[in-house]
């Protein structure tokens, strides 16, 4: 997984979505501190004049603010969302796991790949590709969210799975947000406290 998208806002400053490729390293665009991987789980962490300080990733990431969604708090909902440019591939069947005459089991097979802007608000995602494509989630109809260590795979009910990437923001900070606005939806609906969200959500 990139450190982009494990940190997905800058463990010195906070700056959400502030690290930025540069070769080898990524630099907070806020406050310059540029990160790299050590040895092991090591990330290693320059800020400018202040040296380099190394950290077990877990520890990097307790030190991230609470990921929240635009509305909560808000007064009305309308027109609170967030928004990332993505690309997007749609699932068009299954390929077999073969070794030599070994069966492991079936993965999907993805279609092509379409760039444009995926939007999360109060009620679902929704994608608007340069295409002119357009796709809808419903938080309601979701039945499974999976971060891989790039992309974001959804399935909803009756749809195809759906494999989402993030060019320059993180898989992880959306799986946060989605899988957070969905925890809200099913408090709010009597649902219960949602337990597991793959290989199915699962509440209790």
């Amino acid at each position: 997984m990139a450190i982009k998208d494990l940190l997905w806002a800058c463990p010195e400053c906070g700056r959400e979505r502030g690290l930025r490729r540069r070769g080898r390293v990524e630099v907070c665009i806020d406050c310059g501190t540029r990160f790299r991987r050590g040895a092991g789980d090591l990330i290693e962490a320059e800020r400018p004049g202040q040296g380099t300080v190394a950290r077990p990733a877990r520890a990097w990431l307790e030190r991230l603010p609470e990921a929240r969604l635009p509305w909560e708090g808000a007064e009305s909902q309308a027109g609170c969302v967030f928004e990332e440019r993505v690309e997007i591939r749609v699932a068009e069947g299954q390929r077999a796991i073969r070794l030599g005459r070994q069966f492991f089991g079936w993965v999907e097979r993805f279609g092509p790949k379409h760039r444009g802007t995926l939007r999360l608000g109060p009620e679902g995602l929704s994608f608007r590709g340069e295409d002119g494509q357009e796709r809808s989630w419903p938080l309601a109809a979701l039945t499974a969210v999976q971060a891989s260590s790039s992309s974001l795979q959804l399935k909803a009910r009756q749809e195809p799975v759906v494999s989402i990437r993030f060019p320059e923001g993180s898989a992880r900070l959306w799986e946060a947000l989605v899988e957070r606005a969905l925890r809200l939806r099913y408090r709010a609906e009597g649902r219960g406290e949602i337990v597991e969200f793959q290989p199915r959500i699962v509440a209790r």
